[in-house]
C-alpha cells in the first residue's frame, strides 16, 4: 500500500518555522462545500501561512484511497505538474519529488516531501504530516527548488457522518516572487486544492475503496 501521499504538493509555496504569528484571517469563503480559506503573518517570513477548512460528508476509507491513488495528485492538487513517489519507507511514510507550475515569467519550483499519515485508534482522527527532506535528489537549473516547507492535512471525525478537513503550510519558496504571486499563492493553494478535492471524493473508485488500514466511524 502506497503513502498517503497528500502532500500537498500543492502547498509548494507556502515554510512554517513555528515562529510568532498574527491571527488567522479570512480571506475566501465557497459555501456551497463548506470551505473557508485563512490566512496569517509569519514573524521573519514574507510568505504568509494558510489553512483551508472545509466540512465534507465522506468516508476515511474513500479520504484516504483518493491520498494512496499517487498519479491523481495532478488532476486535483492545484498546479501540480509532476508527482512522484521515490521512496517508500513503509505503507504510511513515503518521500515523494514534485513539481508545481508558476505563471511566467516566474520559474517553477519543485521539492522533495517527506509524507507520514497516522490514524488515531480511539478518535479515528486521520493525519498527514509534511516536510522538505534535503539532498535526496540532486537540484534541477530548469527549477528553484523549495528549501523549507511545513505543513500538515488533518481528517476529523463529526456528526452525521462529515468530516473536518485542515489544510494548513507555511514553507519558504526559495528565489524570489512578486508581491502578487505571492499575496494570491497562498489562497489560490489551499482554495483549489480542496475544492477539487471535493469533487474527487464523489468518484466511484473512491467511495466504494475498502482499506484495512483505515478505519471509517460507525
Amino acid at each position: 500500500m502506497r503513502l498517503f501521499i497528500v502532500l500537498l504538493l500543492s502547498s509548494v509555496f507556502s515554510f512554517s518555522a513555528y515562529a510568532e504569528t498574527s491571527a488567522w484571517e479570512l480571506e475566501e469563503e465557497e459555501k456551497d462545500i463548506n470551505l473557508k480559506i485563512f490566512t496569517r503573518e509569519v514573524a521573519g517570513s514574507n510568505l504568509s501561512e494558510f489553512k483551508g477548512e472545509m466540512l465534507i460528508e465522506t468516508q476515511m476509507s474513500t479520504i484516504a484511497a483518493l491520498l494512496l491513488d499517487g498519479q491523481s495528485a495532478p488532476k486535483w492538487m492545484h498546479q501540480c505538474e509532476k508527482f512522484e513517489v521515490i521512496e517508500q519507507i513503509d505503507p504510511l511514510t513515503a518521500v515523494v519529488y514534485f513539481i508545481n507550475g508558476a505563471p511566467w515569467p516566474v520559474s517553477d519550483r519543485d521539492a522533495v516531501v517527506k509524507s507520514v499519515m497516522s490514524q488515531d485508534p480511539e478518535s479515528l482522527v486521520l493525519k498527514v504530516d509534511i516536510s522538505v527532506v534535503d539532498d535526496l535528489i540532486p537540484e534541477d537549473d530548469d527549477y528553484v527548488r523549495i528549501p523549507q516547507m511545513k505543513g500538515f492535512w488533518l481528517f476529523e471525525p463529526k456528526e452525521a457522518g462529515q468530516i473536518l478537513v485542515t489544510y494548513q503550510v507555511h514553507a519558504n519558496p526559495g528565489g524570489s516572487l512578486p508581491d502578487w504571486l505571492a499575496n494570491s499563492v497562498v489562497v489560490d493553494t489551499p482554495y483549489n486544492t480542496m475544492s477539487n478535492m471535493a469533487k474527487m471524493l464523489k468518484k466511484e473508485k473512491y467511495t466504494t475503496a475498502i482499506l484495512p488500514l483505515i478505519k471509517n466511524v460507525q
